[in-house]
């Protein structure tokens, strides 16, 4: 199994400020991580009660969006022994799609915050143009220091 306790913290965190049940959230989540290789196929997946115990989750939160997962074909359940991932040929996600899933959650919680599409975009392009003329790294700093002093 690749995930310690402390590894299972940082592959999933509770959102308490999301809409989406915390199962969902977890289903969502699992399966993301299995679409982009991070648990392979024929992988066994963190058990119910260790994912449970490491991110202070319910027990029977974890095993409804393992059932989920399980239905929907993406995990099998191997009595005694654990769930793994389905031994199928899964189709990786190109990167861009899923950074396209991540600005769409953006773009919800700012729709969510009563912000319009027009505000958003005015808001994302703001931060854009801040975020291009920052210095990158502290080597970068002092070249602009540099330029700025002479």
């Amino acid at each position: 199994m690749k995930a310690s306790a402390a590894g299972l913290r940082e592959i999933f965190t509770v959102d308490e400020s999301s809409d989406l049940p915390i199962w969902v959230q977890l289903r969502n989540r699992i399966s993301y991580l299995i679409r982009t290789g991070y648990f392979e196929p024929g992988e066994q997946v963190p058990s119910v009660r260790s994912l449970s115990a490491a991110a202070g989750i319910n027990y029977s939160t974890v095993t409804r969006a393992y059932k989920d997962l399980e239905r929907s074909g993406l995990i099998v359940s191997v009595r005694g022994r654990g769930m793994y991932v389905q031994n199928i040929i899964i189709n990786r996600e190109d990167p861009a799609t899923s950074i396209d899933a991540l600005q769409e959650t953006c773009i919800k919680r700012y729709r969510s915050q009563g912000m319009s599409f027009n505000d958003i975009r005015n808001r994302i392009e703001g931060i854009i143009g801040k975020m291009d003329t920052a210095p990158e790294s502290p080597a970068q700093e002092n070249v602009i220091y540099y330029e700025e002093s002479r």
